[in-house]
């Protein structure tokens, strides 16, 4: 939730700016297409428009804000052509790291593995989403590390937040979280057998089902807002 900063040194006031606005956006407080008034968001934050505009220069860096002539700064439109080509590339770099982090599994990795996979069960008897959403990326990330593979692990750290906002918008309630955790599951399972080829291909499920729960949420989103004749919003 987007709120006051207070006591950040100014080196650090644009990168705090960038944080919330991003999450705002990632979780839809910010809706897509939505127009940000500096001014406002300014007064919101506590904080002068210098470290406001540098926030929303690295945002549109991301591709998740843009300037437009007519309206100036708003959130960008996730565009159905720019998931699948998130996607595409996702599949093939998870579903590298996670035979190559099979292979690597040890003692600690397995501990730790077993570790995230508890606290993924907890959150999602509990339907707590954004919990699920931080888990399930700490799942991932465990096992980008685990794979040993620096440049893999760049390439994904570069589509890490177009990622999150196709994610945001493909969970709805309970069932799409059950089916994200029984993948996460099996995928865990695999890993801990060191069978690096069943991992690579239940990652590579994994990367579709979210794919097309993604679509899916996308295309429900703009049936929405034209329904409603308003701009669009998370359903």
């Amino acid at each position: 939730m987007i709120h006051k900063i207070i006591h950040k040194q100014p080196k650090l006031l644009s990168h705090k700016v960038t944080e919330l606005l991003r999450e705002a956006i990632i979780y839809g407080e910010l809706k897509p297409g939505e127009k940000l008034n500096e001014a406002q968001l300014a007064v919101k934050l506590g904080i002068s428009k210098s470290p406001l505009r540098e926030a929303l220069r690295h945002l549109e860096s991301e591709g998740l804000v843009e300037t437009q002539s007519w309206k100036g700064t708003v959130v960008r439109k996730a565009a159905a052509k720019e998931l699948e080509e998130v996607y595409l590339v996702l599949s093939m770099v998870e579903g590298t790291v996670s035979r190559l982090a099979a292979k690597n599994m040890d003692a600690g990795k397995e501990k730790k593995l077993r570790s995230i996979l508890e606290k993924l069960e907890i959150c999602v008897k509990k339907d707590d989403i954004r919990k699920n959403v931080v888990l399930s990326r700490e799942l991932h990330d465990f096992i980008i590390k685990a794979s040993g593979n620096e440049l893999l692990a760049r390439i994904h750290r570069s589509l890490r937040t177009q990622e999150l906002r196709f994610s945001m918008v493909s969970y709805k309630g309970a069932v799409s979280l059950h089916d994200a955790f029984r993948e996460h599951i099996a995928i865990g399972q695999a890993l801990l057998a060191r069978d690096g080829d069943r991992a690579e291909s239940l990652m590579k499920d994994h990367i579709e089902n979210a794919r097309i729960r993604a679509l899916a949420g996308l295309e429900r989103n703009e049936g929405d807002s034209s329904l409603s004749g308003g701009g669009p919003h998370e359903g």
